[in-house]
């Protein structure tokens, strides 16, 4: 259990109504778990992962906390999720076998752009943006290194919101949207990296404007507010060759 948990709900305050609120709690909680079940600790040392955790915490107390808390989880979990899939693309490759995501074998990604990391890094806006914010950065630095602490502290992140959906039964029991909204995220920024790098698409040639565009909607769908974005992504696309987000060869779910 990090320490960071025990000094934010130890004693009383003037905050004390805020954190018993139970979906708070039980968020702070699995996040904690998540941490373990991640092996941060492999990537992030001590002082820094109570750090990103007192961060992650003004976050998710907000959105615990705010009026109406499905609508701003969503919306929140919508946006880590983009972020998540700006890093998530780049960690699939031939020599990681761990594949953290298990997103190898689904439409759209390939598996390919882990040797492009680094042109990618000054042509990519939005990653860019994120190595230049590092204070490790150098533009002949290792950019690799901050690309795996950045997407260990994204997943970090996206998993603590997703046990804060989970928390307000935001989820469809038979056939839920999670991982099929990660699939299309990270589907997704793979076909803009590759504009970025000008290569060919990685969905079929004959699909992948479409496929792209379709992909791209599941975050609209998602901040909505649809009961199920991934039955409301189906029937946008009804009778269409878009391969259904989710439906991999291997998706099951490392982290849940």
């Amino acid at each position: 259990m990090l320490k960071w948990i025990v000094a934010i709900f130890e004693g009383r305050s003037a905050v004390e109504k805020r954190r018993d609120n139970p979906l708070l709690a039980t968020t702070v909680a699995k996040s904690a778990e998540i941490y373990e079940r991640l092996h941060l600790s492999q990537f992030i040392d001590a002082d820094s992962s109570d750090h990103l955790a007192r961060q992650f915490f003004v976050e998710i107390d907000t959105v615990c906390n705010a009026a109406e808390p499905l609508p701003a989880i969503r919306g929140k979990l919508a946006e880590a999720m983009l972020r998540f899939a700006l890093y998530q693309t780049l960690m699939i490759g031939s020599e990681f076998d761990e594949d953290p995501a298990e997103l190898r074998d689904c439409a759209g990604i390939s598996g390919e752009l882990a040797e492009y990391t680094d042109r990618l890094a000054r042509k990519n806006i939005g990653l860019r943006a994120d190595m230049h914010e590092s204070e490790n950065y150098t533009d002949d630095g290792d950019v690799w290194s901050i690309v795996t602490t950045e997407f260990w502290t994204s997943y970090w992140f996206l998993e603590t919101l997703n046990a804060a959906r989970k928390a307000l039964d935001d989820v469809v029991t038979d056939d839920d949207w999670y991982r099929p909204f990660m699939h299309a995220a990270c589907a997704n920024q793979e076909s803009l990296y590759r504009i970025d790098l000008d290569l060919p698409p990685a969905f079929d040639p004959d699909i992948a404007h479409d496929a792209a565009a379709a992909y791209s909607i599941f975050a609209d769908i998602v901040i909505s507010g649809a009961g199920d974005p991934l039955a409301e992504w189906r029937d946008y696309h009804a009778g269409t060759p878009i391969p259904e987000p989710g439906q991999c060869e291997k998706n099951s779910d490392p982290v849940n």
